[in-house]
């Protein structure tokens, strides 16, 4: 039978603060394919990262993300295609995001421009049994897991040279009711995805030989929600090491440090530190990440990409 939970405040609160948050990355100029589509094949090689998140140490339930990305160019780099997968634990939410990306590359004189569609699907599964009701075996509580499948899809723009990088994108247009199915009891909620709107931007400034500057921004409208940034400054020395530091408005502040083993395998690790109403709860945030790109002999590039 069909049943509309009203109960569980937790829950209904855990489903309104999901509803109202994309994945967010303190090293979003190394994770671009996680917010832009039209990033696939930008690098003109195979380019792999693996990235994992801890969010909040210490704080029960408190977010856990696993991302994997992979994109190419193709078509004598006009185009790319990429493909990413999320894996993202809230509490007693365990949610898998696939995204299928293609890229149109129009090349100018100063720099690419590339138009990029993504098609996506979200499932958030819950694991009800890891509630705690005031009264056991409550008949509106559907103690067996529920999944929740939302399609979507989402488009960017994405323009780069040398020196520069801008872009703008929508990861997912749809704003889906959130509803789950698949047990002895369907189960609906107030909540939904809330589109998300993105611009980034960045560049490159060589201070001698040996040093070179990298500032980039990050700006995210959320309807509703108060406009947030994300300042990042970084140095990098020597082509093998970069040092930098993030703020994320009214909220935290991240020391970041990356080492490029060489033109192709570099590392990165971030560590935010919060200052909002949480911070005295748990110990920080932990980032880390492995990419790895594969250059084409045609029209690849076998020098440090750093963006």
């Amino acid at each position: 039978m069909k049943k509309k939970i009203f109960t569980l405040l937790l829950i209904v609160a855990s489903f309104g603060l999901f509803a109202q948050q994309d994945e967010m990355y303190t090293q979003f100029f190394a994770n671009k394919l996680g917010i832009n589509p039209a990033y696939a094949g930008s690098r003109e090689a195979v380019s792999m990262l693996a990235l994992y998140r801890n969010q909040w140490v210490g704080f029960e339930g408190s977010p856990k993300n696993i991302a994997f990305t992979i994109h190419t160019p193709i078509f004598n780099n006009t185009s790319g295609i990429g493909l990413g997968v999320v894996t993202d634990r809230i509490g007693i939410f365990n949610n898998l995001i696939v995204n299928a990306v293609y890229t149109y590359r129009i090349k100018f004189p100063f720099g690419n421009l590339s138009l990029g569609f993504n098609a996506r699907l979200k499932r958030i599964q819950v694991d009800w049994d890891k509630t705690s009701p005031l009264e056991f075996a409550d008949n509106s509580i559907p103690y067996k897991n529920n999944n929740a499948f939302l399609p979507n899809f989402g488009a960017g723009a994405y323009f780069y040279n040398e020196y520069f990088f801008a872009g703008i994108s929508v990861p997912h247009f749809l704003e889906n009711k959130i509803e789950f199915t698949g047990s002895d009891a369907d189960v609906f909620t107030d909540a939904s995805t809330i589109r998300h709107y993105f611009a980034m931007l960045g560049g490159i400034y060589e201070v001698n030989n040996s040093i070179k500057l990298q500032p980039s921004a990050m700006v995210k409208y959320v309807k509703n929600s108060p406009i947030g940034f994300d300042i990042n400054l970084s140095l990098i020395l020597q082509d093998r090491f970069l040092v930098g530091g993030s703020m994320r408005t009214k909220e935290s502040f991240s020391v970041v440090l990356q080492v490029f083993l060489n033109n192709r395998l570099s590392i990165g690790y971030s560590h935010d530190f919060d200052y909002n109403k949480l911070a005295s709860y748990h110990s920080g945030t932990h980032e880390i990440f492995v990419a790895y790109d594969i250059p084409f002999s045609n029209y690849g590039v076998d020098n440090p990409r750093y963006f």
